[in-house]
């Protein structure tokens, strides 16, 4: 099964990282029925980091309930790392601010086809990269 995987290269809570590996998603979502969003910690979400490219409606609905269905009919989760085991069926992730550990996490699912990666530390990506095929899709150049 082929996987297809896509860096953000960003430092901190770029919000135009943000909305590049965001986008993507959103992107991956017209092929990939089941897309999860995951996060360090829920609590440091907030809905101005997702309105940038989920509009202020499904942002606020997203983390009030942690799912939303977009008008396509797939839909999106958003869960910590912490639960992802609770989330490990679907066909695309988008790490957010994710570190070397999550990626680790996410790469050993076995149904995922695509993975979208917003790093936190450039760094966090280096393994990954040369590891794996992996297309920059954004690149901050602060790393």
């Amino acid at each position: 099964m082929p996987r297809n995987r896509f860096l953000v290269k960003s430092s901190g809570d770029n919000a135009d990282g943000t909305r590049a590996g965001l986008v993507q998603l959103i992107e991956l979502s017209a092929t990939h029925k089941s897309c999860v969003i995951v996060v360090p910690a829920l609590n440091h979400i907030k809905v101005s980091l997702l309105a940038v490219a989920l509009g202020d409606q499904l942002a606020t609905e997203l983390i009030k309930h942690r799912k939303i269905t977009l008008h396509n009919g797939s839909s999106i989760e958003l869960c910590a790392q912490a639960t992802l085991k609770n989330f490990r069926r679907a066909n695309a992730y988008l790490a957010l601010w994710g570190s070397e550990y999550m990626v680790e996490d996410i790469e050993a699912l076995q149904l995922w086809t695509s993975f979208v990666l917003v790093t936190w530390i450039a760094a966090d990506s280096v393994k990954w990269v040369q590891a794996h095929d992996v297309q920059v899709i954004y690149n901050d150049g602060r790393g």
